[in-house]
C-alpha cells in the first residue's frame, strides 16, 4: 500500500506528540553502522589516550598506533560511501512523496469538483420535486371537493329510499291489520326488529356524520400534508364502496347469481317464524350485512354476503356462519366477503370456500385474490 501524504501528516504528528518515539524511529532508518559511529569514535578516544601515555613510556607503540589510525581511516571512508549511498535513497523517497502529494491534490482538486456538481444536481431535483409537489396538492384539493360532493348526493339518494321503505311498510302493515289477532305475536317481534333497525340505522349515520365532519376538520388540519389528506381520502372512499354494493347488488353479484336481489327483513322475519333455530343463529342471520337471492344453475340460491373496506379473518368467519345457518333452513346457500382489499390472513381462510368481490372484481373460491391495501378505488364495468 502506498505511502500517502494524510499518512506522512499522521506520522509527525505523532513524533512531535511523542518525541521517545524519534529514537525508535531513527533505529529503524539508520544502518547498524552508523547508529555505532559514536561509540567508535569514542572508543578511538580512549585508545588515543592510552596511546600518548604509551609514548611516555614505549616508543616502540607509535608504529601500532599509526597502523590503527590508518585503519580507523579506512573504516569511516566506508561509512562515509554508505552514508552517501543512503542520502541518494533518501532524495528518491522524498521525490516520490512529492509526486504522490501532487497527485492527492489533483485528486482532491477532483473530487471538490464532483461535489459542486452534486450540489448543482441536488438543488435542482429539490426544484423539481417542490413543484411537482404543489401539483399533487391542487390535484388532491380538487379530489375532495368531488368526494364532498358525491357523498352529499349520495345521502340525499339515501334518505329518499329510507322515506321510500318506511312508505312500503305503512302499507304493508295496513294490510296485514286484519289479521291482527292471529299475527299479534309476530307484529310484536316485527316491531321490535324495525326499531332495533331503526336504531342501527341511526347509529350508522350518526357515525357517517361524525365521520364525515371528522374527515372535514382533518381536511383543514392537513393542508400541506400529503400522507395524512390521502388516508383521510381512502376512508372516505372506504364508507362509498361499501354504500355501493349495499345499493346496488346486481353490479356487483351477478357474475355469481342471476338477478341478485336483496332479501329485506320482513321477509327473513318470515323465514325464521316457520323454523326453530337457536338465538345465536337468528341473530347471526338478523346481523349479516346483506342478504341477496338470485339462481344459479337453475336453483334458487342465497348469497350471505359480508361487506367492508378492508376485509378480515373475522369478516370471513361471520359469512361462513351466515350460510351455514342459512343451510340449516334448507337454503342453498354462498359466502361472500366484498370490500376493497383484502389482508393476507383473510385471502387464506377463505381461499377454497368463499367467493371474494374486491373492487368490483368477482374471485371464486378456487382462485387466488390479491391481498394488500388498495392505492385507489375504481368501478369494474
Amino acid at each position: 500500500m502506498a505511502f500517502t501524504v494524510r499518512d506522512l501528516e499522521d506520522l509527525i504528528r505523532l513524533l512531535d506528540r511523542h518525541p521517545a518515539w524519534m529514537e525508535a524511529l531513527r533505529q529503524r532508518m539508520l544502518t547498524k553502522d552508523l547508529l555505532e559511529s559514536p561509540k567508535t569514535l569514542k572508543r578511538l578516544s580512549t585508545r588515543v589516550g592510552k596511546v600518548e601515555k604509551a609514548l611516555q613510556t614505549l616508543t616502540e607503540s607509535v608504529a601500532a598506533l599509526t597502523e590503527a589510525q590508518r585503519r580507523h581511516y579506512e573504516e569511516f571512508a566506508a561509512h562515509r560511501q554508505e552514508f552517501l549511498a543512503y542520502r541518494v535513497e533518501t532524495e528518491q523517497r522524498f521525490a516520490e512523496l512529492r509526486e504522490e502529494i501532487a497527485a492527492a491534490r489533483a485528486e482532491a482538486d477532483r473530487r471538490f469538483a464532483e461535489l459542486a456538481e452534486a450540489q448543482r444536481r441536488h438543488y435542482e431535483e429539490f426544484a423539481a420535486f417542490r413543484a411537482e409537489t404543489e401539483r399533487r396538492f391542487a390535484e388532491l384539493r380538487e379530489e375532495v371537493a368531488a368526494a364532498r360532493a358525491e357523498a352529499d348526493r349520495r345521502f340525499a339518494e339515501l334518505a329518499e329510499a329510507q322515506r321510500r321503505h318506511y312508505e312500503e311498510f305503512a302499507a304493508h302493515r295496513q294490510e296485514f291489520l286484519a289479521y291482527r289477532v292471529e299475527t299479534e305475536q309476530r307484529f310484536a317481534e316485527l316491531r321490535e326488529e324495525i326499531a332495533a333497525a331503526r336504531a342501527e340505522a341511526d347509529r350508522r349515520f350518526a357515525e357517517l356524520a361524525e365521520e364525515i365532519q371528522r374527515l372535514a376538520e382533518a381536511q383543514r388540519r392537513t393542508q400541506g400534508e400529503v400522507g395524512r389528506l390521502a388516508d383521510a381520502v381512502g376512508e372516505h372512499r372506504g364508507m362509498f364502496i361499501e354504500m355501493r354494493y349495499r345499493e346496488r347488488p346486481y353490479a356487483y353479484f351477478h357474475r355469481i347469481v342471476e338477478r341478485p336481489q336483496r332479501v329485506e327483513a320482513v321477509e327473513l322475519e318470515d323465514l325464521l317464524e316457520g323454523h326453530a333455530l337457536e338465538p345465536p343463529e337468528e341473530d347471526r342471520l338478523r346481523r349479516t350485512d346483506l342478504l341477496l337471492r338470485g339462481r344459479r344453475e337453475g336453483r334458487e340460491t342465497w348469497l350471505a354476503v359480508e361487506v367492508s373496506h378492508g376485509i378480515g379473518p373475522g369478516d370471513v368467519r361471520r359469512a361462513l356462519r351466515s350460510a351455514e345457518v342459512l343451510r340449516k333452513l334448507g337454503i342453498e346457500a354462498l359466502p361472500v366477503v366484498a370490500g376493497v382489499w383484502l389482508t393476507a390472513e383473510a385471502e387464506a381462510e377463505a381461499r377454497g370456500r368463499v367467493w371474494r368481490v374486491l373492487d368490483g372484481r368477482v374471485y371464486p373460491p378456487e382462485a387466488e385474490a390479491p391481498t394488500g391495501p388498495a392505492t385507489d378505488w375504481e368501478e369494474d364495468g
